[in-house]
């Protein structure tokens, strides 16, 4: 994919630290069981996104909210290492840097606690303080794993300032329809572009549905089957790239981040759509999510345009 200019894109969203004990079974109440395996992993759909931006070649600023702990230490070298800006990284004695704690069993079934800790305290007020920094962006690229009402106030101060916003809409969460409609494109799963629609299941009418209520580009991922397009100009299904997968974790961030990347570049929602399903397909070769997240020559050298 040619690149026209370089993205300058702000993500608002959520760091965590993904702790995963693996144990042949789970342990009841009260109960100690020997694990087999621990991982501490980088994480957080807000981090995994801004980190997938710069590494496709965008000039990416990240604003999240860490405690002042190590594991907010260690998330600052992280983002120093990828390169992005984190000027406005809000940092609180008062919480903990954000976890998920997950129990996986010798047969893959798992059972997970998630603590979003500081995420939680980045408000709207917050927000509103970093106004210039958000007008200066192209894009800017949000989640709903973050306090929700400052993801509101920096979806309007965006749309108020002329940046285009994208919304994955990931976990799902209520927002008010009027806030939707000033986004640009969502990037829905099924099950979420489901839940947004209110439908008890998904079909193929749900991206037309969903563009006619929000007035917005729609992309809804549908995993090894690709991810439909409903916009103004477009209405069709993007086929998946074909690649192996290995593991399927942190596929979704990749998109967006991607998608984010190429709608700055300037390419329409289309060929963005593809550049960003390459991406994400590229990243389900490896293991991991920040270990499998791709770098633009790795997407360039794919075939396909």
């Amino acid at each position: 994919m040619d690149r026209k200019r370089q993205s300058r894109i702000f993500v608002l969203g959520s760091y965590a630290v993904g702790m995963t004990a693996e144990c042949t079974t789970f342990p009841k109440t009260g109960q100690t069981v020997r694990g087999i395996d621990f991982q501490m992993l980088h994480g957080g759909k807000g981090s995994n996104q801004a980190i997938a931006a710069a590494r496709l070649g965008a000039d990416v600023t990240f604003c999240t909210c860490l405690g002042c702990d190590a594991l907010g230490d260690d998330a600052m070298k992280l983002f120093a290492h990828e390169k992005l800006h984190s000027n406005y990284v809000k940092r609180l004695e008062s919480s903990t840097t954000g976890v998920g704690v997950v129990l996986l069993d010798k047969d893959g079934n798992n059972e997970i606690v998630i603590c979003l800790g500081a995420n939680n305290f980045f408000t709207a007020t917050d927000v509103t303080g970093i106004e210039g920094a958000i007008a200066a962006s192209d894009i800017l690229l949000v989640q709903l794993e973050f306090n929700i009402e400052a993801i509101i106030r920096a979806i309007e101060i965006a749309h108020k300032n002329n940046v285009k916003v994208i919304l994955n809409p990931a976990p799902f969460q209520v927002i008010p329809d009027s806030v939707i409609r000033q986004v640009d494109i969502i990037t829905p799963n099924e099950t979420e572009a489901q839940e947004m629609a209110g439908t008890s299941c998904y079909t193929s009418e749900i991206p037309k549905m969903l563009f006619e209520k929000y007035n917005c580009s729609v992309v809804v991922t549908l995993g090894s089957k690709g991810s439909y397009i409903k916009t103004k100009e477009f209405d069709e299904l993007i086929p998946p790239y074909p690649l192996n997968p290995i593991d399927t974790t942190g596929a979704g961030d990749t998109f967006s981040g991607a998608l984010a990347v190429a709608i700055g570049e300037g390419k329409n929602i289309k060929d963005a759509t593809w550049f960003a399903t390459k991406a994400a397909a590229f990243s389900v070769t490896k293991k991991g999510v920040v270990e499998s997240l791709p770098a633009r020559e790795e997407i360039d050298n794919l075939t396909g345009c």
